[in-house]
């Protein structure tokens, strides 16, 4: 997969999981790491350590119920095609979000350089601006209906 990928192609690789457990921050990010299909067992434990020290840092939470967990030291982490997670959480979790909103939906997004990882945090922004993608989000939408509307966003983007 290239780093022109679309993010559907994107969010196939790193794959979209409904129904995340976790009543913490902690917890969540725990179970986002060990859906990553990419990493083994050693890599899953520095991609969660770099987590957690990211999320010390300030919060990922942007709003709207939504948060971009990402990697604050990318050296440690080496992946040879970038991947977008998607987890959509059972309950919602306080990521310490400016607008109070409790997180239900993490894109987590994983890339071999910082040029790549640009690129792919801008296609999930630009997909976040789509109010309709928003409430498909926050009603926990399943994957068709989920790629559907993202497919069709980046569609009308590219014109």
């Amino acid at each position: 997969m290239s780093a022109s990928a679309s993010l559907c192609e994107l969010l196939r690789a790193g794959g979209i999981y409904h129904d995340v457990a976790g009543t913490s921050k902690r917890n969540v990010l725990r179970e986002l790491v060990m859906r990553l299909p990419m990493l083994d067992e050693s890599g899953r434990r520095v991609v969660f350590q770099e987590l957690m020290a990211r999320e010390a840092l300030g919060t990922t939470a942007i709003g709207g119920g939504i948060a971009i967990p990402h990697l604050r030291n990318r050296t440690l982490l080496t992946v040879a095609e970038p991947s977008v997670t998607l987890c959509l959480l059972r309950d919602g979790v306080d990521f310490g979000a400016l607008d109070q909103l409790a997180v239900h939906a993490l894109f987590l997004v994983l890339s071999p350089s910082p040029t790549v990882h640009l690129r792919v945090l801008a296609r999930v922004g630009v997909a976040l601006r789509d109010d309709a993608l928003g409430r498909l989000l926050a009603a926990g939408a399943d994957c068709d209906a989920l790629l559907k509307r993202i497919a069709l966003i980046e569609k009308t983007r590219a014109r």
